[in-house]
């Protein structure tokens, strides 16, 4: 019985005697080093813990409430996140293939991101501002609409990342390469870039610049 409820993605303290009328869905201060891959998860409450090397492919985490929580080293590809919270959160060395963050719950909305791979997912009109993204990559991730002003790129590859329409002022792209964005279509307004990347900012007028 347990194990089948484990699949269902319902959570039962080790060590504990079953009692079926209580299910724990909401957990304070753990740390995980698990498998939760294609569990249903929705609901579930995470508050100050830590996810180690866990396995959250196609995991359906709807309407879950992640509070000051770490992803570290883990697989969070494919997972389903609608009106999902995610408050102080930080993904560091973590897999992150198509998730659509832009269904999230955007009310205390702060995530981080360092050594990420952020390929084909989207932050469609989410407000991100001050946000930080360390050495990751965003290839075809979709930026459309999305508030980054005061956020800062640190040494991200950005080939193939989509912005339009984007609030990028004040955004520091000093160290991030692989550059290129349509300075009509979106707000540069007090942004940084370095001296190399500038080809990319004037492709659209079909400028080329040479070394």
């Amino acid at each position: 019985i347990r194990f089948r409820l484990w699949r269902l993605g319902v959570r039962i303290p080790s060590g504990s005697l079953f009692k079926p009328n209580i299910l724990t869905t909401t957990f304070l201060e753990e740390t995980f080093e698990e498998n939760f891959s294609e569990q249903n998860q929705s609901g579930f409450s995470y508050e100050y813990c830590t996810f180690n090397n866990c396995d959250f492919s196609k995991t359906n985490l709807s309407e879950a409430t992640f509070e000051s929580c770490d992803f570290v080293g883990c697989n969070f590809s494919n997972v389903k996140v609608i009106r999902a919270v995610f408050q102080e959160v930080s993904f560091t060395d973590c897999k992150i293939l198509g998730v659509s963050f832009d269904q999230i719950n955007t009310i205390g909305l702060s995530l981080t991101f360092v050594n990420a791979t952020l390929n084909f997912s989207s932050f469609y009109k989410l407000d991100l501002r001050n946000s930080k993204f360390t050495k990751s990559t965003f290839l075809e991730t979709d930026f459309t609409e999305a508030n980054l002003a005061d956020s800062v790129f640190d040494a991200c590859d950005l080939g193939g990342t989509v912005f339009e329409n984007t609030n990028l002022s004040k955004v520091n792209f000093y160290t991030s390469f692989n550059i290129k964005i349509n300075p009509v279509a979106n707000t540069l307004k007090g942004a940084t870039f370095a001296s190399s990347e500038t080809a990319g900012l004037l492709q659209i007028f079909g400028i080329k610049i040479k070394p």
